[in-house]
């Protein structure tokens, strides 16, 4: 017993393995960005933001909520430009991969947390320049910027947001197809071991 009625000396618990508490600090960040998103999402009306008629796991957002974000392509890096009040949930966001088809997808691995899963999200923003598209899925890099907007105008560019994400130019719905298979067939062949 430790002096003054502590705690027995030398009992600090259970030990939490490096890559439980990799993936419990993982999941902590992913609920407060989704937390942060649904905020966001709050202060909009329901109909700028539908579920893919594919997956309901990629939420699309409209013309409208897509405008508020800003894009550039230099060597081999899209430049996502990220408003103040966007910012607040895609800063914490953990995207995983982009996927560049009819919509920039930003893509966001599901994490297991405790008895549950974290379920993976996609997020649709709507490029309408087919040209500009083609361009972004040449990319190998995305990097979120913060950015000031003036009467519709980007007014400056300040620092960038996070790490770089990988690019692909392939559909989001065939590749959260194709990750959701090979983790079943892998559960499958734990099971069998």
């Amino acid at each position: 017993m430790a002096k003054g009625g502590g705690k027995p000396q030398g009992d600090e618990g259970p030990q939490i393995s490096p890559e439980e508490r990799a993936r419990i600090a993982k999941a902590a960040k992913q609920v407060a960005a989704y937390a942060n998103f649904l905020r966001w999402s709050a202060n909009f009306q329901k109909d700028e933001f539908t579920r893919h008629p594919r997956h309901d796991r990629v939420i699309l957002l409209s013309a409208m909520q897509s405008g508020r974000f800003s894009f550039a392509v230099e060597s081999d890096t899209i430049y996502l430009g990220v408003q103040p009040f966007e910012a607040v949930w895609l800063s914490t966001l953990p995207i995983d991969k982009v996927y560049v088809s009819d919509r920039l997808y930003l893509s966001i691995e599901g994490v297991a947390c405790m008895d549950s899963k974290l379920p993976a999200l996609g997020i649709g923003i709507f490029v309408d320049d087919q040209a500009k598209r083609a361009e972004m899925a040449a990319a190998k890099w995305l990097q979120p910027v913060r950015v000031e907007v003036s009467e519709g105008r980007v007014v400056s560019v300040d620092r960038e947001i996070g790490t770089r994400v990988p690019v692909t130019g392939s559909d989001i719905i065939t590749a959260l197809a194709s990750v959701a298979k090979a983790k079943l067939k892998q559960q499958d062949m734990s099971r069998f071991f």
